[in-house]
């Protein structure tokens, strides 16, 4: 094995590990498309009321803020049949929904919906664009139809389900969440004059409901005071710059105590030279 390949060899091992570093560090940190959202505890979200009827019609408005609702004004209303079927059909409804500016009261609603004799839910929830990091809470969340309260929660049931698309999602009706006690669907107000309406509180927020945000103050720093000198050279002194020396006309220098030790070296290693010769020569001779 020659010089040059023991050599690579033994990088090898160092390779090896910095691989490994570079493949563990990739690992932990991910890329950015793996990184979840974080909540703009200074921003401004969005909340709305969904729901879905289950008596046949299949009568829905579930307000999801996510990819399938983008671009277009559909999911606004109640409506029977997919956004992108010939059987979509806008049903007369009027909603309210809410921008969440801060920590506070809020309400949605729908009211004036014509639910085409529908008795029964099968979905209710109020649907924000909230990430659901747990940075932002929900409290003292009231269900109200037609004026009268049917139910409570004091701390709102937050659906982790594909749909809601990471955000918070706030069940009322669904009785597919396990662990979740759903309210009871047979609740569908009849006649075109009716309204729902779901008040929650909010709060996590760096600023509370009617106030603007604060923006984030940085401090300055202070600008360093000095002092001037006493002894401050007259101007005709501080004009005069030191001759810079030629160090063309510079000569090595030599130190005077090293001088002998290197002649008498020379002169050790010449008579070392004229033995070697003479011993060498004489030799033959013989």
């Amino acid at each position: 094995m020659n010089k040059r390949t023991a050599k690579r060899l033994k990088a090898m091992p160092g390779i090896v590990m910095a691989a490994a570093v570079f493949t563990g560090i990739m690992a932990a940190g991910g890329t950015s498309a793996d990184a979840k959202p974080s909540v703009k505890l200074d921003g401004e979200y969005h909340a709305a009321l969904g729901v879905r009827t289950g008596s046949g019609k299949n009568i829905y408005r579930m307000a999801y803020y996510h990819k399938k609702s983008a671009g277009t004004d559909k999911w606004k209303h109640l409506a029977i049949g997919d956004y992108s079927s010939e059987e979509y059909q806008e049903i007369k409804s009027t909603f309210k929904d809410v921008v969440i500016k801060g920590n506070g009261k809020y309400t949605v609603s729908l009211s004036d919906a014509d639910f085409q004799g529908e008795t029964s839910f099968s979905r209710m929830q109020v649907s924000t664009d909230i990430p659901n990091t747990g940075a932002i809470k929900f409290s003292d969340m009231s269900v109200k139809i037609n004026g009268t309260e049917v139910v409570k929660y004091d701390e709102p049931y937050i659906d982790k389900h594909k749909d809601a698309d990471g955000n918070c999602c706030l069940l009322v009706i669904n009785e597919d969440r396990e662990g979740f006690e759903s309210l009871d669907g047979r609740c569908v107000p009849q006649g075109t004059e009716n309204k729902i309406s779901i008040t929650f509180k909010v709060s996590g927020f760096n600023y509370k409901k009617g106030e603007k945000p604060k923006p984030a103050v940085t401090a300055s720093p202070k600008p360093v005071e000095t002092a001037a000198p006493e002894d401050t050279p007259a101007p005709e002194e501080n004009a005069k710059t030191p001759a810079v020396p030629d160090m063309a006309s510079q000569k090595p220098v030599v130190d005077e105590e090293i001088r002998p030790a290197v002649i008498i070296s020379i002169i050790v290693i010449a008579v070392i030279s004229v033995i070697a010769i003479t011993f060498s020569v004489t030799k033959r001779k013989k």
